[in-house]
C-alpha cells in the first residue's frame, strides 16, 4: 500500500496553493478550504495560555487551559462555513472550535461547533441563531455573504493539543456549477481497494451509521483496523444524539494518527483525480425514492458511502455502508445522476482522510 501525506495527495491532484510561504489552501469555483498546520500557518494569531510551534497548538507549562485567535482571513465570497480539526485530547481533555465571520465591516458573534473530546463527552450546540445567520450542528450558514472570518480555539487538560484546523467555506448558489464537468478516461476502470463494512448488521443504532462506518472502512484501507460499534461510540455527539458530525467524524480520524480534512470538491472530475492517486474519499448525498437506481435504501435524507473509483464507462464504484451484508456492499451508481445528488444535496461534501508522512 502506498503510503502518501496530505501534501503529496494534493500535489497529485493538482491543489492550488502548493509550495507556497501561505497556507495550503484548496481553491474550487465554489468553495474553498484553508488548512492550518504548520508553525507559520499561526502567525498573526493571539494566543492566550497557548503557544504555537512544530507540534501545533499547545497549552503553555502549567496551563489548564487557553485559548488562541487566528488573524483574519480572506477567501471568495461564501455563505457555509464547515470546520475540522485534528487533536490530541488525552485523559479528558477537550478541544472547541468557533468561527466568527465579518459581515457589513462588523464582525458577528463567535459561533460554536461544540466541544470534541476523544475520551470524554462531545457536543454540538444547539440554539445558535441570529440576524447574520445559524449553526446546524456542524455547518454554519449565513444569511448573506462574506470574505473574512476568524476561528478561536480552547485547548483544555494537559497533553492536549491541535494538530491541524481546517476551513471550508462554500457558496450554496453556485454548488452545483460543476455538474456535467467532463471526466478523465484514464482515472475510469481502476478502484481502491478499500474493505467493505455494512453498518446494517448492528442492532440499536447500525442504520444510521453511515458516517463512522465510511470512517471505519478508510481507517481499514490505511491499516487500522476499527470496529463499525467503536468508530459510532468515538463519533457520537449527545446534542445532535447521532454519529453524523462531520466534524467530530474527521476528529475521530484524525484520533488515529492520519489527517483528515473535511472538503467540499465541485464534481467526479474532481475527485477522479484523488481515486487514481490512490486515495479514497467519503461523500455525502441525499435522495428521494426512485432518485438514485440501484441504491440500496429507498431513500434518504443524508448519507456518506467510500468512493473507491470509477468503472470502465467513468461510473463512481462506492462502498454503500447501507448494503444489508458485507458482501454487498460495493455498488455502482450512474454517474450523471449520482454526481447531482451529490452536488445539490451537500455541494460536493467530501472527508479527505491521508496518512501522515512515514
Amino acid at each position: 500500500m502506498q503510503r502518501t501525506s496530505l501534501l503529496l495527495v494534493l500535489a497529485a491532484v493538482g491543489a492550488a496553493g502548493l509550495g507556497r510561504a501561505e497556507a495550503l489552501t484548496m481553491t474550487y469555483p465554489h468553495s474553498s478550504t484553508v488548512i492550518h498546520e504548520r508553525a507559520a500557518d499561526w502567525a498573526g494569531g493571539e494566543g492566550r495560555g497557548i503557544t504555537a510551534g512544530p507540534a501545533g497548538l499547545t497549552l503553555a507549562p502549567g496551563v489548564g487551559s487557553g485559548t488562541f485567535t487566528s488573524a483574519p482571513v480572506r477567501v471568495a465570497a461564501f455563505d457555509e462555513l464547515v470546520p475540522s480539526w485534528n487533536a490530541v485530547t488525552p485523559a479528558r481533555g477537550s478541544v472547541s472550535v468557533e468561527v466568527r465571520v465579518q459581515a457589513g465591516g462588523t464582525w458577528t458573534r463567535w459561533y460554536s461547533f461544540g466541544s470534541w473530546s476523544a475520551a470524554g463527552d462531545r457536543a454540538s450546540l444547539d440554539g445558535q441563531r441570529d440576524a447574520a445567520g445559524q449553526v446546524l450542528t456542524d455547518t454554519l450558514r449565513l444569511n448573506a455573504k462574506a470574505s473574512t472570518y476568524q476561528y478561536r480555539v480552547t485547548l483544555r487538560g494537559a497533553g492536549t493539543a491541535l494538530k491541524l484546523v481546517a476551513l471550508n467555506t462554500s457558496d450554496r448558489a453556485r454548488r452545483s456549477e460543476g455538474l456535467g464537468a467532463p471526466g478523465n478516461r484514464a482515472a475510469w476502470g481502476r478502484e481502491v481497494k478499500v474493505p467493505t463494512r455494512s453498518q446494517m448488521l448492528y442492532p440499536n443504532g447500525g442504520e444510521v451509521w453511515c458516517s463512522p462506518t465510511s470512517v471505519s472502512m478508510i481507517l481499514a484501507h490505511y491499516g487500522v483496523n476499527v470496529s463499525v460499534p467503536d468508530a459510532a461510540q468515538g463519533t457520537f455527539d449527545r446534542v445532535y444524539d447521532g454519529t453524523g458530525n462531520w466534524p467530530f467524524n474527521a476528529a475521530y480520524a484524525g484520533t488515529w494518527g492520519l489527517r483528515a480534512v473535511i472538503l467540499r470538491l465541485p464534481s467526479l472530475a474532481e475527485a477522479e483525480k484523488f481515486t487514481a492517486a490512490g486515495t479514497p474519499l467519503a461523500v455525502s448525498l441525499g435522495w428521494k425514492a426512485g432518485e438514485l437506481p440501484g441504491a440500496a435504501i429507498a431513500s434518504s435524507t443524508g448519507h456518506l458511502m467510500v468512493l473507491t473509483g470509477f468503472d470502465a464507462k467513468g461510473n463512481p464504484v462506492l462502498n454503500d455502508p447501507a448494503a444489508p451484508t458485507d458482501a454487498g456492499v460495493r455498488r455502482t451508481y450512474p454517474r450523471a445522476v449520482f454526481e447531482r445528488l451529490w452536488l445539490a444535496h451537500s455541494g460536493g461534501l467530501t472527508y479527505l482522510i491521508t496518512p501522515q508522512v512515514d
